[in-house]
């Protein structure tokens, strides 16, 4: 055997195809009963396959555009061309499978696959990475295998139910690899929900800043939803790498309302109050957001709504109210788990690995990827 893939997840599969397609003898071992569960649930579903936007690395930029140098979305472009996936760039050059399926994307890995003659082994959970005279051996409970080359390919820690529990950074630290502490990423927000009581299930555009005293650690524009239990979506998400207990989560809705800044919303509530004289209070931010979200936001400036006209509002609830529209706070009481996250933070120390390669500079013929 030439290589030993461990994981069948998107890494595993496309490493397998591309040594495959070399005239490597290949076998990708998965722990469970079949290969490419994450895949489905990438991307709500769609499959977020590469994005073609500007490069934006949260940590570890240096090492992370070595790697991506080796492959970019040109390259990405072309393989899963190659594969018969026709591609569609989205809002930030975020490229999905034209099908919006990700299980096309998963059929189209399987058929080459297939085609490459690769093997693959379901159901193999690796207890133990051993050097071998010629290479290494991988060990289950019932099985050993043999092979020139070994690629850790198991992931991190996120949604263990769709494959990934950590064991693969117990075996990169078997065979002398240093770790750090893993964390969640990519995940949800668990926050003083009292500012947006009321509206779970509503999503919005704007501006997200996570703060921690008075330093902004993270800025980020784009979807927001309100939840039960506090914040999502995907620039939410992307904050969950910053995030700690006890930061404070901006949300800033001028942009996302189509305005310049306070004083343009300013502005057009003082028209509003001109014009909108007769009518109730409840429709002062009628065709800028969903009536929660705009009592949400008057309740938040103290401006009492109920049983009052337009022309009632004073010029001092006006500045009250643009100022929370510019900054609405809510407190961060946790991230959300593991099992809510769709990637890992920390794991192996990247350095001790060649970035041109990913083969490990203190096991020669092991690898990572993904």
């Amino acid at each position: 055997m030439d290589a030993i893939i461990i994981g069948g997840g998107a890494s595993g599969l496309v490493c397998a195809i591309e040594a495959a397609k070399r005239g490597k003898k290949v076998c990708i071992v998965e722990r469970m009963d079949r290969v490419g569960k994450k895949i489905l649930a990438t991307g709500n579903g769609r499959c977020n396959l590469l994005n073609r936007g500007k490069w934006q690395y949260p940590m570890g930029r240096e090492f992370a555009a070595k790697v991506l140098k080796q492959c970019d979305a040109a390259a990405q472009t072309a393989f899963w061309n190659e594969l018969g996936v026709n591609l569609r760039e989205e809002d930030g050059g975020r490229v999905y499978p034209v099908s919006g399926q990700a299980s096309t994307v998963l059929d189209a890995l399987r058929n080459a696959l297939q085609l490459f003659g690769v093997d693959i082994i379901t159901g193999f959970d690796v207890k133990e990475i051993h050097p071998a005279q010629k290479g290494y051996q991988v060990i289950s409970d019932h099985q050993q295998l043999n092979a020139a080359k070994v690629v850790v390919a198991g992931g991190g820690k996120a949604q263990s139910k769709l494959g990934s529990n950590g064991s693969a950074l117990r075996m990169l630290q078997a065979c002398g690899h240093h770790t750090t502490k893993e964390k969640p990423v990519l995940t949800q927000l668990v926050c003083d929900t009292k500012p947006i009581a009321g509206l779970s299930g509503i999503r919005v555009k704007a501006t997200v800043s996570v703060v921690s005293g008075n330093q902004v650690k993270y800025t980020e524009a784009g979807e927001v939803l309100f939840t039960d239990y506090g914040l999502s979506g995907v620039c939410i998400m992307n904050c969950s790498c910053f995030a700690r207990p006890g930061d404070v989560i901006r949300i800033d809705y001028i942009k996302g309302m189509g305005f310049r800044d306070r004083q343009d919303i300013i502005r057009e509530l003082n028209r509003r109050k001109q014009q909108w004289q007769g009518l109730p209070l409840e429709q002062l931010m009628c065709g800028l957001c969903v009536n929660r979200l705009a009592s949400a936001i008057c309740k938040a400036a103290g401006v009492r709504m109920k049983d009052r006209t337009i022309a009632s509002l004073r010029d001092s609830e006006i500045r009250q109210i643009a100022s929370v529209m510019e900054c609405m706070e809510l407190t961060v009481k946790d991230i959300r788990g593991f099992d809510f996250a769709q990637v890992t933070g920390g794991g192996a120390d990247p350095w001790e690995f060649d970035p041109t390669t990913m083969e490990s500079v203190l096991s020669p013929g092991l690898y990572a990827a993904g």
